[in-house]
């Protein structure tokens, strides 16, 4: 016989994504004591007074694609090993999706408990239902997931898949003991003298077995009286047994006329029942949820309905606590978000004028005290930039709301543009600065050469920073990766004041230093490397340091980087040509903040563009119907009709009026999404504030123009795209 008591504790979790950071994460999270775990042990002590218990180390085992995972959870099923809970990603490509992995999973283990990992939903609950059925083993968790919320899952879930077991085999115990029972009353008919004390041995038995369940036990007749029930279900409902024999679950009150009628039109339809979650009432606190089974046993020759029923209460109240933690959850990051986007356009707005103002005095005839005076208040405003920059970029880190591109990219440009950048704060120092790429190192790879470069950017500057006499230098290296790839490894020299030994973990944490003086005498957030190292290990790289305090540092991080395609050839018949980057153009001006105003047609008219000036998006349309414009500069943030708004009228109005201008979003909405909003609402090119001037110049510039005139204009996407870079020095 099968006893309940023997079926372990699984621990087994399956991890099936196609992305091995998410193994790496649930690995840490999962594979043995952390601090997400500690703290939830915490949690559960101060709120529910329980002595913690000792912390499970889950084994995790990993699959890349829906078949291998279907694979392994087979040879797991037969082997006698299942797992006990599979984290399955929706997206797979190119194979199975995560809702035809959990489909064909259950087909060789239906036990096992299911979590769909989903950064948003490729179908929607009914096209699940239509697929794979309801069930109670599955749950859907979004990305990105909260370290807490994985645990409580797979500790639910590991304690679910063991009460599962359980309460089958305590059926499998309670079919093979009535099975025995009916085949012993059924000789007692034929030889009921001889066998009397074996039959009365056999009933006692069953009624230790039937009082000593946990899991509440009732025998029924075919009209679901109740005969008898044991002390578990007593409990369960409430009742005495004196109250409950004779009548049905409805005359009782444990369940309601509509939950009543539909298990009885199961057991008509099916003959049996499994795991039939209900909403029953219980005498001393109310409505409560139990998982039901239910199958037609012969007792002495009679048809009877057995049923067992499991209290999983406690159970759908964690899973509505966690619903509410993650509404809550996504409610303050949504409302941090916003505060972040309007912090950061109203910061970047008058710094923009600042920044702007300061470069354009810069270029008028002015006193070496001015000069001066002017290009340290320049230099602190970009300070400030900074800053900003990084406290937005670590943000949108922190909340994984920062993508990585995957684009064609030249890694000698990148490195060469970085290196341009800091080499003139080396010359001021009079420092040594070099710059190697190995020339075994693959020039065109596929990634993100706007973080690499600010990776590259914060290492040198740092470098530079912390040096007072000697050298600066970088160096690249590769080697082969399989599949069309590689991994360059980054090594950024300095002979500056080194780093101590207790503190060289600590600078890649959120605003540390090497030293608490450092932020008074160096200045900084101690944001950079915790932003460098976030960005390298989102590419699937490492960073670390080698150091020697007084004696310099080697500051060294690795990426794999996909080799690029040959790029095509131009085609020397192509029906465009460029207008001269210093060919003055009509430019219209859409902006209602007389500041920005005043500085962007100032720098337009000192460059010889002729500027019409638009304080709202129903002047532009005004201006546009009755005037040709080669290129619209368009704010975004606009009372009444905003910049999108305006963009998508004006696209509208060129069906009408013929033609094509190109449209610059030119704003301080600086987060995640502001430029990709900006391109859907039809604006060929987006530049945020505070830019450069030269930013601003080479995007107008970079705009193509139809030889056959100027009113019929489209940007080029591709060669616009460098129109969002980062501003100078971030």
């Amino acid at each position: 016989m099968k006893s309940a008591d023997l079926v372990a504790p699984n621990h087994r979790i399956l991890i099936i994504d196609d992305n091995r950071a998410i193994h790496d994460d649930l690995r840490k999270i999962l594979g043995g004591v952390n601090e997400a775990g500690l703290d939830l042990q915490r949690d559960e002590e101060v709120l529910f007074d329980a002595t913690p218990v000792p912390f499970t180390r889950f084994e995790i085992d990993s699959a890349y694609q829906g078949e291998h995972g279907f694979e392994k959870a087979s040879l797991a099923a037969a082997q006698g090993r299942p797992y006990a809970l599979a984290f399955v990603d929706v997206r797979m490509p190119p194979g199975w999706d995560g809702v035809e992995t959990v489909s064909r999973l259950r087909t060789v283990d239906p036990d096992l408990q299911t979590v769909l990992c989903t950064a948003y939903s490729d179908y929607s609950w009914n096209d699940i239902y239509k697929r794979i059925g309801h069930s109670d083993s599955m749950l859907i968790l979004k990305k990105p997931f909260d370290n807490i919320e994985v645990i409580q899952l797979a500790h639910a879930l590991a304690r679910k898949w063991l009460l599962t077991r359980q309460a089958e085999a305590r059926m499998a115990d309670l079919n093979l003991m009535v099975a025995e029972r009916t085949a012993a009353l059924q000789a007692a008919n034929r030889r009921i003298e001889r066998e009397f004390n074996e039959r009365s041995t056999a009933q006692e038995a069953f009624r230790i077995v039937f009082e000593a369940s946990a899991i509440g036990i009732t025998l029924m007749d075919m009209k679901g009286r109740f005969m008898a029930v044991n002390r578990a279900f007593e409990e369960q409902v409430g009742f005495g047994a004196r109250r409950i024999i004779g009548k049905n679950a409805r005359e009782v009150g444990s369940l309601s006329s509509e939950t009543y009628k539909k298990l009885r039109r199961e057991m008509a339809m099916h003959g049996s029942f499994d795991a039939n979650e209900v909403v029953y009432q219980r005498l001393a606190d109310g409505p409560r949820t139990a998982l039901v089974w239910s199958r037609v046993v012969q007792i002495q020759g009679s048809n009877r309905l057995l049923a067992l029923s499991l209290d999983i209460s406690d159970r759908k109240r964690m899973e509505e606590d966690l619903r509410q933690a993650r509404v809550a959850a996504e409610s303050a990051a949504t409302a941090k978000s916003e505060f972040l986007a309007n912090m950061s356009h109203e910061i970047r707005t008058p710094l923009n004028g600042i920044i702007g103002f300061t470069q354009l005095t810069l270029e008028t005839e002015l006193t070496c005290d001015q000069r001066d005076y002017l290009e340290t208040a320049e230099s602190s405003a970009n300070a400030l930039l900074r800053i900003i920059n990084d406290i937005l970029d670590f943000s949108k880190i922190e909340a994984g709301r920062l993508d990585l591109e995957r684009v064609p990219f030249s890694l000698r440009e990148c490195v060469g543009s970085a290196v341009g950048i800091i080499r003139p704060a080396a010359a001021e120092k009079a420092l040594e600065f070099l710059s190697r790429v190995g020339p075994d190192v693959p020039d065109a790879l596929v990634g993100d050469s706007i973080r690499l470069r600010q990776v590259l950017l914060n290492l040198l500057g740092n470098a530079v920073k912390f040096t007072a006499a000697g050298s600066v230098s970088i160096e690249v290296s590769a080697t082969s990766l399989p599949e069309r790839a590689t991994e360059a490894h980054f090594t950024v020299r300095d002979t500056g004041i080194g780093i101590p030994l207790d503190r060289r973990q600590c600078i890649f944490q959120p605003f540390h230093q090497a030293d608490g003086s450092m932020s008074r005498r160096y200045g900084g957030t101690g944001l950079g490397l915790a932003i460098a190292t976030r960005l390298v290990e989102m590419a699937g790289g490492k960073i670390w340091v080698e150091s020697q305090e007084g004696a310099g540092s080697a500051f060294h991080f690795t990426m794999p980087f996909p080799l690029a395609e040959p790029p095509e050839p131009p085609n020397p018949y192509r029906g465009e040509c460029h207008r001269p980057a210093s060919a003055p153009r009509s430019i219209l001006l859409v902006e209602d903040d007389e500041v920005s105003r005043t500085l962007i047609s100032a720098l337009l008219a000192q460059r010889g563009h002729t500027v019409t000036l638009a304080g709202s998006g129903p002047e532009a349309l005004s201006l546009i119907e009755h005037g040709a414009f080669d290129v619209t500069l368009m704010d975004v943030q606009m009372p009444g009709l905003d910049g999108l708004q305006t963009a998508a009228a004006i696209r509208n109005l060129e069906r009408v009026i013929g033609g094509h201008i190109p449209i610059v979003a030119v704003t301080a909405n600086a987060m995640k999404g502001d430029r990709e909003r900006c391109l859907e609402a039809g604006m060929d090119a987006y530049l945020s504030k505070p830019f450069q001037t030269n930013d601003l110049i080479a995007c107008i510039d970079k705009l193509k123009i139809r030889a056959s005139g100027t009113t019929d204009l489209r940007a080029s996407h591709d060669d616009n795209r460098h129109c969002d870079t980062l501003p100078a020095g971030s």
